[in-house]
């Protein structure tokens, strides 16, 4: 207790004199509510558009989507048939339009679920997951065969 208080009072005589986080020394006590690293995080919120284009072509990119071969072997198509009795309208959860009769729709194997052809392999191509239930779309090969 007798020590929290001591560097409370170091804390607020430094606040009064003007010192920041930045001019401690790196053994100051761990358990600071200052942000030493304040000066190395980018301020997101306030950059402008041209800003952000910027800072998105230093940073660069990380590709989380599927080849076109491997989009192929994690999706079975067929074409829509309209059931007999319609309870409800089926939509695809990406596009959220109905689907028609013949409408071409892809089901992934590891999921089951359903959407448009079009639209679910414009979704792998950018991501390896089901937009429904987030299941990987494409199972490694390697972990099967063990």
């Amino acid at each position: 207790m007798i020590v929290a208080l001591k560097f409370l009072e170091t804390e607020m005589a430094m606040m009064l004199q003007g010192f920041t986080a930045v001019d401690r020394p790196p053994n100051h006590a761990s358990g600071s509510r200052f942000d030493h690293h304040r000066d190395l995080r980018l301020d997101i919120d306030n950059m402008s558009y041209e800003e952000l284009l910027a800072l998105g072509e230093r940073i660069g990119t990380v590709s989380t989507g599927l080849s076109e071969d491997s989009i192929s072997k994690c999706l079975n198509g067929t074409a829509y048939c309209l059931p007999v009795q319609m309870q409800d309208e089926d939509n695809c959860a990406i596009c959220l339009d109905t689907y028609r009769e013949a409408d071409q729709v892809g089901t992934l194997k590891t999921c089951s679920h359903h959407y448009h052809s079009s639209c679910i392999r414009k979704w792998l191509s950018m991501k390896n997951s089901c937009p429904i239930c987030k299941a990987s779309a494409l199972v490694d090969e390697a972990k099967d065969d063990l």
